[in-house]
């Protein structure tokens, strides 16, 4: 369980707070605070009392309170001060507002019994290179995913998934330490890097999060066309150092396909970036990148995947035309073709496949996948999703955990994915906590959220949702949403179809 805050939600199990979706840095001592305030709300906190919680058998001055309360309100967006009150001479009070409310989240102990019990579990950070240096810092973020990847197929191992990663790199370095022992991570291994002559030199740095001890530590310099080796050679010493027998034989698989050249690398790394965040026009600029890509190393099995993903999610997903599908899964078969053993491109073959109702052939690539991969969370999590699609939500809800579990400061998606699981369990309370979270909201997304408050009784709240929905699509019919729905049961569709007419959606 979790604690709904404002648009903030509050993981006390995890060590995490989310505004609208998105992880929210927190100091360590913050969190503690904040923490301290939500278990006890709706009394007068002394300033000693939250001395001795926060800083016990310490010496702190009264403004490194303040400071704290300060960064508490920041972190929830509470500046009106409405939630956390200070009272003159007395203290401050935490009031939930009324629609504070405990949410259920993916648990942290969930795991998916198909992939086994990830342990230990090692986070790669970004490389710190010098900002101005926009070519060293696109190809070592891009060796950090290539590391990540190849480490998921040892079996005794588990990875933070990338995007996790990447978060938890923002963090001071005080608080990385902090906030990675909460994810439940046991080593990390950061790196720097620094343009030489005619190529880079590197040192990475893998130690224990309990204790700070150094497991592990390499200088390398190599060439800019030896990055591939480099990213290989990386995975195998850490992989070498956290455990006794390596599979060598999934290492070798799992090393990615060299590209023509360095510049093609970069340009689908870029194209990778983008399709990856929000904004104006950015899956159209990834597409640009991929594209040259290919004009570079025609050969690239990883670069027509993702193109084909670019020209299916620019197209619209699920509505895209029959001719764009049908060339997306053309390029998708292509780029397998290509790397038969890169797990990626079955994963973006098998979400196409699944866009174009071909349930059959979407299920055995997913499966590929994640036998390719089985600790790559976001296959573990579409994977999760298109069980749930079939009818088999609770095994899709598994493996939706065990993906969050791998991967807890996860991009927004997984939220709609995790919610459609509960949906189709009849958990509607949870799944609308699940669709809440969602940052940018589509008249699709409002619709959901429409048709679980309706089930699950709140007809009001049901009806404000109907309201911001019609008020992006007028046009939008409920018959218009169930024909998109791609769950393949009868009664799963019927569900959404009750909620939406409960809600009023098409007598709005």
């Amino acid at each position: 369980m979790a604690q709904r805050i404002g648009s903030a939600v509050l993981d006390l199990e995890r060590g995490t707070l989310r505004r609208d979706g998105e992880i929210v840095p927190v100091r360590p001592k913050t969190f503690d605070l904040l923490a301290f305030l939500v278990r006890n709300p709706g009394r007068v906190l002394s300033k000693d009392e939250l001395f001795e919680a926060v800083w016990p058998r310490t010496t702190v001055t009264e403004d490194s309170l303040t400071q704290c309360i300060r960064d508490v309100r920041k972190c929830i967006g509470d500046e009106t001060q409405a939630l956390v009150r200070t009272v003159p001479r007395r203290g401050y009070l935490f009031q939930p507002a009324d629609d504070t409310e405990a949410v259920s989240l993916a648990p942290a102990t969930a795991v998916a019994p198909a992939v086994g019990s990830p342990e230990p579990m090692v986070a790669i950070l970004p490389f710190r290179v010098s900002i101005e240096d926009a070519t060293a810092k696109s190809l070592f973020d891009g060796a950090v995913e290539e590391i990540i990847n190849a480490l998921s197929y040892f079996k005794t191992i588990a990875v933070l998934a990338r995007h996790s990663a990447f978060a938890l790199a923002q963090h001071s370095d005080q608080d990385v330490w902090a906030t990675a022992q909460r994810l439940g991570v046991d080593y990390v291994a950061e790196g720097a890097a620094e343009s030489t002559q005619d190529g880079y030199s590197a040192r990475v740095v893998l130690s224990d999060t309990a204790s700070g001890r150094r497991i592990w530590a390499q200088t390398f310099s190599f060439k800019t066309n030896e990055i591939f080796d480099f990213q290989r050679t990386v995975a195998q010493r850490i992989a070498m150092a956290l455990v006794a027998k390596i599979e060598s034989a999934s290492m070798r698989r799992a090393s990615p396909a060299p590209a023509a050249n360095i510049e093609a690398y970069v340009h689908i790394l870029r194209g990778m970036a983008l399709l990856r965040s929000y904004g104006e026009g950015v899956n159209q600029q990834a597409r640009a990148h991929l594209l040259k890509a290919l004009e570079l190393d025609p050969d690239s099995g990883l670069a027509h995947a993702y193109l084909a993903l670019a020209d299916t999610i620019i197209g619209g997903y699920t509505s895209a035309p029959r001719s764009v599908l049908d060339q997306s899964r053309d390029r998708a078969l292509h780029a397998m073709a290509l790397s038969p053993d890169e797990a990626r491109c079955h994963r973006i073959l098998a979400l196409i496949l699944l866009y174009q109702n071909d349930f059959e052939a979407a299920e055995r690539h997913f499966a590929h996948a994640l036998d390719l991969n089985p600790y790559d969370a976001d296959t573990l999590a579409q994977t999760g999703f298109f069980h749930a699609l079939r009818g088999n939500a609770e095994a899709g809800l598994t493996l939706l955990d065990q993906a969050i579990q791998l991967n807890p400061m996860h991009p927004a998606w997984y939220y709609f994915d995790r919610g459609e699981a509960l949906l189709s369990l009849g958990r509607h309370r949870e799944a609308a906590a699940s669709f809440s979270c969602l940052p940018l909201k589509s008249a699709w997304h409002w619709a959901r959220l429409a048709a679980c408050y309706a089930l699950d009784g709140d007809i009001d709240r049901a009806g404000s949702c109907v309201r911001e929905g019609r008020q992006i699509d007028p046009g939008l019919t409920v018959q218009a949403i169930i024909d998109d729905l791609r769950l393949e049961r009868l009664e799963d569709r019927e569900r959404v179809r009750t909620g939406l007419n409960l809600a009023g959606w098409d007598t709005y």
